[in-house]
């Protein structure tokens, strides 16, 4: 009966068809409002993709130019990339006993992040305190990556005099010096420019010591969009080649490493990656040096972490790390998923190496070359985030670059921020655990102890150079947080008007709503009038109400509700739904401004 079944006989697979199908489905609504995403690039997302055209793919192949799919012709050796882990420990001995361990545990590479001023990271004060937090660590092998912010130039040189006494050869250490005075600069306002320049020039008897970072961390904490960081790190990155190439240093591009944000949209992470090797290859090419020389590396996006409910970081780590892969990124450093709420701990930190060994050794996501490549949505959003990138970067270029434009790229940075804001505000994007469904008896992990502040003077570096404004630094959950942190005992009442299954609905919505601020709801059955839903809310201690049931309902019973909770003392009252009743104070619904409705609310207590 099934013999020479062919589903497809009938079906010519066009796109005029596939359209004229949907807009049966659609019924009128609008194609582009229902079916059509746009993100804060402005770029569409369609929900249908098919093939280019004969003759537009210019994707290339792996190893080749434009290196969009990739700088290597190759798979990884065994599936694997440097999998990087972060030390921030302020002791220099726990640092450096954590270093060791992440080596003995997975991690191929470290980044160690220095303090010589009274901010975060591995405090020290000496070149010895430098070997001491690198006790143990065999420098030729294993690749360290410094990062010391406005120190850079004295860590570089304590660095390379660490690397002579240990009789480490020219040829053999690896990694980074991390100096980036544009994002020291734009990110704490000052930098002694000159020193660190001519400290990242200084390539003598270290030819695989990358000296330079560009990094995209800065452009990402003041809330740009995924072309804004690209274009920001093109530019930064050009600024550094140009140096390089003026003080007549050999393939420069070898000497600068490139870093961008992993988010939690997988697909925005892989094609950012792959849109900032093609841009980045361009311009080498066009400056007339190799263009497979430069190593790009992935970091967890900081702004995504949460203090609340810090488990769901374990989840969008995940995901970072996953679009990072499938990017081609040469390395991946993922933030423990409890670093938001201060020291990591030690299963913070395990669970960031096992995330990246997960998917390494028994996903295996590394053992196959570009797995992007050839999905025609990877490819088109690829080439549409590569060519707004590229227009953001000419813009910083035609402004003088990433110094002169500063003050320019912040402010359409903070454009940007305040979109993405709007919509997390709305919870149009939502933050699991935080905005949505918020979990107000969650157990969090431990935080590691804080050691002693280290009072000691700040390590002296002469010559600073200002901007006016540094770039803001925030974590989106930042504003729910504040609100759930001040929130205490608050509740609110639900006044449930009507039967279980007239009133869930919304007064599940509202519960949902009123936690995210950290308030919680109080309620019952339902109620039949007005004076029981009164009395009620006299009984729960509760300060503001929330009425919910059916629209019928509400024409029958919501004014003069809203009257009687008035009279039995709630300050404040509000409905689950829309419409116009007296005595209600304020409407929630989907698309409502939540943290406007909580902020009023809190006010209200």
């Amino acid at each position: 009966m099934t013999e020479n079944l062919d589903l497809a006989s009938d079906y010519s697979p066009t796109r005029e068809q596939w359209l004229a199908a949907v807009d049966k489905v659609l019924k009128g609504k609008d194609f582009d409002r229902t079916l059509v995403t746009t993100t804060l690039d402005g770029l569409r997302i369609e929900p249908l993709y098919d093939a280019y055209p004969a003759g537009e793919d210019e994707s290339g192949f792996p190893g080749f130019d434009p290196l969009t799919r990739g700088a290597q012709a190759a798979p990884r050796e065994n599936g694997q990339w440097d999998i990087r882990t972060r030390t921030v420990h302020p002791d220099p001995a726990v640092a450096n006993a954590q270093i060791l361990e992440d080596l003995a545990n997975g991690a191929t590479s470290v980044e160690v992040q220095l303090d010589l001023g009274g901010g975060e990271g591995v405090s020290i004060r000496t070149p010895e305190e430098l070997a001491r937090v690198l006790d143990g660590v065999v420098l030729e092998a294993a690749p360290v990556s410094l990062r010391a912010g406005a120190h850079a130039a004295t860590v570089a040189q304590w660095y390379r005099d660490l690397l002579a006494a240990r009789g480490v050869h020219g040829a053999e250490p690896s990694g980074s010096l991390g100096i980036d005075p544009i994002g020291t600069l734009v990110t704490t306002g000052s930098v002694p420019m000159d020193a660190q320049m001519m400290a990242a020039m200084d390539v003598s008897n270290t030819p695989r010591l990358r000296t330079f970072l560009a990094s995209g961390a800065p452009a990402s904490g003041a809330g740009a969009s995924e072309a804004q960081e690209i274009g920001y790190v093109l530019s930064v990155a050009l600024l550094y080649l140009r140096a390089l190439i003026e003080d007549g240093v050999d393939n420069p591009g070898s000497r600068i490493t490139l870093e961008v944000t992993a988010d939690v949209d997988v697909f925005a992470t892989v094609a950012k990656i792959r849109a900032l090797r093609h841009c980045w290859a361009t311009v080498l090419e066009t400056m007339g040096q190799p263009i497979n020389t430069t190593q790009i590396v992935a970091i967890s996006a900081d702004r995504w972490l949460t203090q609340v409910d810090p488990w769901v970081n374990i989840l969008r780590g995940t995901a970072a790390t996953l679009g990072a892969v499938v990017g081609g990124a040469d390395a991946v450093t993922l933030a423990p998923f409890d670093s938001a709420a201060g020291l990591p701990g030690d299963l913070g930190r395990r669970l960031a190496r096992n995330t990246q060994l997960l998917l390494q050794d028994e996903s295996g996501i590394g053992r196959v070359l570009d797995p992007a490549g050839g999905s025609w949505y990877v490819e088109s959003f690829t080439d549409e985030l590569a060519a707004a990138a590229w227009k953001f970067f000419q813009r910083i270029e035609a402004a003088g670059g990433p110094i002169e434009a500063v003050d320019e790229i912040g402010a359409d940075i903070a454009v940007v921020a305040q979109r993405r804001d709007q919509q997390i505000s709305t919870r149009r994007h939502p933050i699991t655990g935080v905005s949505e469904f918020p979990l107000l008896d969650e157990q969090r992990p431990e935080p590691a102890p804080e050691p002693p502040a280290d009072t000691r003077a700040p390590v002296a570096e002469p010559g600073h150079v200002h901007v006016e404004t540094a770039w803001p630094q925030d974590r989106l959950a930042d504003p729910y947080e504040e609100l759930r942190e001040n929130a205490g005992d608050a509740t609110v009442f639900l006044a449930n008007l009507g039967p279980i299954s007239v009133h869930t609905a919304r007064a599940t919505f509202a519960a949902n709503l009123f936690a995210a601020g950290g308030v919680r709801a109080v309620s019952d059955e339902g109620h039949q009038d007005a004076d029981s839903a009164a009395r009620a809310f006299a009984d729960s201690g509760a300060d503001i109400a929330c009425i919910c049931s059916s629209d019928d309902v509400y024409g029958e019973l919501a004014a003069a509700t809203a009257a009687a909770l008035k009279q039995a003392g709630a300050r404040r009252v509000y409905l689950a739904g829309k419409g116009d009743y007296d005595g209600v104070d304020e409407y929630i619904h989907l698309g409502v401004d939540v943290l406007d409705v909580l902020t009023r609310a809190e006010a209200a207590r």
